[in-house]
């Protein structure tokens, strides 16, 4: 049984099935819904730095009142809250960021392996694009912090190189003159995660798994110590051996009775996705200083970004979605003047940016796999396969020891 029927929860139940289990996928909405609907589409391991890290906070505080800045929290009496900024600055440090980053480079790394995998033998079908990623720069003084970028990625086993203004934009003529510059990051890809994520699905469906969606999940069935199933809104009982919990951000809600607390919180992402056009992007670009990403769709371009912690917000924000499109306009020369699809949506980030893969100490049968934040599209294929080799007590694809999901206990 796997809850969550998000990039991470289908992976998580493609590669079961392929380790043998009978799968039952079961979703509080429609399949691919959440977070994985109009994402921003990258899969990076370049782009796989944790977020805390040295000067982040210092950084934060000065966007932290700014509705339109590329991070912002919302204020309000939340104890919750208040424990993850603790914790959050706790993992500022530099040797835990460094530890960190390698650690999400490398599952990253092991995804993109496995995307690639998917990819050759033709199981999938989301419009996969292997190639480089421009880090596209604005602000004077862009080349230290490309340099210092690339020293980075150069450390973690991944190839770059600067571009300078005429350089950038020979390679990609879309781009606007306020780019003066960037740092073209070799190995990357992109995809439609929302392809991605029904196609997995139907693969599943035709190999006679079970999906069942409008139907959130109100616990895990305990017979003693073991798990026994889910019990869905309606009451109704679905019976198994074996539970994984990849409801993403609502995944603490389905621990906290277990007696594991993953201090989960809902980070806000918007988009906008505009029918393309003749001289639009060939290339997947991100804007360094306002973090937003462009995503060439086959007929369609989306610009994404920001992170807000604003809880479970009911409606979008307006001035953050015009942000995002106003950086991603404002990057480019001759955007139509069409509105575009919106979108938002709420990715499960914990306070130290590493996800929670792994068996839920002290029950039998329950597995969470959720917390990847703004990764869990590039890491979805690995985290199926390292909970599937878990579940079937394989040797781990990765060593799954950073991402225990009791690493938070007090």
């Amino acid at each position: 049984m796997v809850v969550g029927a998000g990039a991470i929860g289908v992976a998580s139940a493609h590669y079961l099935a392929e380790s043998g289990f009978e799968v039952t996928l079961v979703d509080r909405g429609e399949v691919g819904h959440g977070c994985s609907y109009a994402n921003a589409g990258l899969i990076v391991p370049g782009h796989s730095q944790a977020l805390p890290g040295p000067g982040v906070i210092a950084e934060g505080l000065r966007h932290l009142m700014r509705r339109d800045s590329p991070f912002t929290i919302r204020p309000r009496l939340d104890t919750s809250l208040a424990r993850w900024l603790l914790a959050f600055r706790r993992a500022c440090g530099r040797d835990t960021y460094r530890h960190t980053t390698e650690s999400l480079t490398g599952l990253s790394l092991a995804s993109l392996a496995l995307f690639d995998e998917l990819a050759r033998r033709d199981e999938v079908h989301f419009g996969y694009r292997s190639g480089p990623l421009l880090n596209a720069y604005m602000a004077e003084g862009w080349r230290v912090r490309a340099d210092v970028f690339g020293h980075e990625l150069e450390e973690l086993g991944i190839a770059s190189g600067v571009l300078d203004e005429a350089e950038v934009h020979d390679l990609e003529p879309a781009l606007g003159p306020s780019v003066r510059g960037a740092l073209l990051i070799e190995g990357q890809a992109t995809g439609d995660c929302y392809a991605y994520v029904r196609s997995l699905a139907e693969g599943l469906t035709r190999g006679g798994a079970t999906t069942v969606v409008g139907k959130p999940v109100e616990r895990v069935l305990m017979r003693g110590r073991k798990a026994a199933g889910v019990i869905i809104g309606d009451g109704e009982e679905l019976q198994a051996d074996l539970v994984v919990l990849a409801a993403g951000a609502w995944t603490s809600a389905l621990t906290a009775p277990l007696g594991l607390s993953l201090p989960i919180q809902p980070a806000t992402g918007y988009s906008c996705t505009l029918p393309t056009w003749p001289g639009a992007p060939r290339l997947p670009v991100i804007f360094d200083e306002n973090h937003v990403v462009l995503l060439p769709l086959a007929d369609r371009l989306r610009f994404a970004g920001t992170l807000e912690l604003a809880g479970f917000r009911t409606a979008p924000d307006p001035v953050r979605y015009q942000a995002v499109v106003r950086a991603g306009r404002e990057g480019l020369r001759g955007v139509p003047p069409a509105e575009g699809e919106a979108w938002f949506g709420f990715r499960p980030l914990l306070p130290d940016d590493l996800p929670a893969i792994g068996w839920v100490p002290g029950v039998e049968g329950v597995m969470v796999a959720t917390g990847h934040g703004t990764l869990g599209f590039t890491q979805s294929p690995i985290t199926g396969k390292l909970v599937a080799d878990l579940a079937s007590g394989a040797s781990p694809s990765i060593d799954p020891s950073p991402f225990r999901p009791d690493r938070f206990r007090r």
